[in-house]
Formats: C-alpha cells, structure tokens, sequence
C-alpha cells in the first residue's frame, strides 16, 4: 500500500521543520511554501500562497491529509492577523472542492483565554469556520513550545542572567505556562496522523506546570546566580499593546490545560533545562 500523501503547509518555520523530519519517515510529503528556499532542500515543494485561491486549486489535488501550520503570529501591523481566517477560508474551500477530506489545523492554547488578544482571536475564529465546514479535522492546541536552542525564550533568560545577572519578566511572573519540548510536539502529531480521528481536538502541554518566576529561580539555581528581576507591569505594556508585536491580552492569566493529551513520555521541563544550559556552557 502506497504511503499517504501529505502536503504541509508552513513545513519551514518554528514547529513545521521539526514536524517534517518526523512525517518524511512513514509519509510521502510535499511542503507548500510561500517562497523558494534560500537553501538547499531535499523535500518535495510548490510555491503559493494561502491568499491565492488559484493557486491553490492548481496546486492542491490528489493529497490525502493536509497540515496548515501557516499563521501570523506576532505583527505590529494587527490587520494582518485577518491574514489567518482568510487564508483559512481559501484553503478549506479548495480543499471541499478538490475533494480532500482530512486537515490537521494547528491552533493554540491561548483559544481558552478569558481575555484574548488579536492573534489569539484571529485563532478561535478559525477554529469556529473549521467546525463547521465539512472536512474532517483535527485541531491541535500546543501550549508554549520550546526548542533545546539559542532562538527560544528560555536560553534568553540563560544568557541575560548569566551577563548581566537580571532578568526581564512580563507582568508579576505567577502565571503559569505547560511548556513543551517541539521534539514532543512533533512525535505527538506524528501518532495522531497514523490513527487520525475525524472532529478532534487535542491539547498538548508538556508534563510540567510551572509560572515564569519558577522558570527563572531554576535558571538562576543552575547557573547559581541572584538575578534582579525586573518586572514590566502588564497595564503600562497595554498602553502600547498597539505597537508591541504579540498579545499583551491575556498575559495575565494562567495558560494551563484542562484536558492535555497523556498518552506519551514528555520530557520534564528540568532536563530541557539543563540541556539548554549546556548549551551556554559549550558557547
């Protein structure tokens, strides 16, 4: 039996290159990018955009699943976040008229926000357009992802304390977060396609429940350091939330899940730590 065809939809960026390395071992996958790559690559891919309609009826036929991991996620230009429902629309309508059954959408957790801010928003809209469309989907909701990296949030706070011993905290830092590691993320999604259930959705939230602060205390304790901590109060980024490129909205609450997905061996939050430490380390 022939593999099933996959086209992925944001295959380069933050989760999707991770994401792609996983599905290449047991699927046949396309990646559909908005440019060409400045790299060499050896993935299969088409150029187009979600904001095209011809182009993606030209361009998406004959796939099994489909994954958009396409999103603007961060602007200062906030109606670009309009980018995300509409683009959302273009494809579901190619994909009913191509007749291409399955879509794995991925979301976030910040949908359950009491207070959501632009991208949060522009986020349960789609979901709400997905609901009700005839495709069967599956929806994934990660909560904060992070990579064993120099890019990601967490080796920041590394490298701040370890240069200048302080550290920048939005709000009063008792907040809580699930973080999970994009390797996880990955693996997880992987299992969800070969047993795809239709009408899903899943939260994924590593094992580990901590608030910013109790991020920061482990960092300090490992590079044994007291840091300043200085606190920006979430009021004063408000007046400014215009021109700040990410959601202030909702930085005041907890993102902890209520249902997360369990069925796999995440790794705990303090070997991701300790890995990313390494890494400063070996700099």
């Amino acid at each position: 039996m022939a593999n099933k065809r996959i086209l992925v939809i944001g295959g380069t960026g933050y989760i999707g290159r991770v994401l792609v390395k996983e599905l290449v071992k047991e699927f046949d996958v396309t990646l559909m990018l908005r440019k060409s790559p400045n790299y060499r690559t050896d993935y299969k891919y088409f150029i187009c955009d979600l904001l095209n309609k011809e182009c993606l009826i030209k361009n998406i036929k004959h796939f099994d699943i489909v994954i958009d991991l396409a999103s603007i996620i961060k602007t200062i230009h906030k109606k670009r976040y309009e980018e995300n429902i509409i683009g959302l629309k273009n494809l579901i309508e190619v994909l009913e008229k191509n007749k291409i059954n399955k879509l794995v959408y991925f979301s976030t957790q910040n949908v359950n926000l009491a207070n959501k801010g632009y991208y949060a928003k522009s986020k349960k809209n789609a979901e709400e357009i997905i609901k009700k469309s005839n495709l069967d989907y599956m929806i994934i909701r990660p909560n904060y992802v992070y990579e064993v990296g120099k890019k990601n949030y967490f080796y920041k706070i590394f490298s701040l304390i370890s240069k200048f011993n302080i550290v920048i905290i939005i709000g009063n830092g008792d907040k809580k977060i699930q973080p999970v590691l994009r390797e996880d993320l990955a693996a997880i999604v992987l299992k969800l396609i070969r047993d795809f259930k239709k009408k899903s959705i899943f939260e994924v939230s590593g094992k580990d429940t901590l608030s910013i602060n109790q991020i920061v205390d482990l960092i300090s304790k490992s590079l044994k350091r007291n840091p300043i901590k200085i606190h920006l109060p979430i009021k004063i980024l408000k007046i400014f939330s215009l021109i700040i490129p990410f959601d202030i909205v909702g930085f005041d609450e907890d993102r902890v899940s209520i249902k997360p997905y369990k069925k796999y061996n995440f790794l705990p939050f303090d070997k991701g730590l300790k890995e990313i430490s390494s890494l400063l380390k070996n700099k």
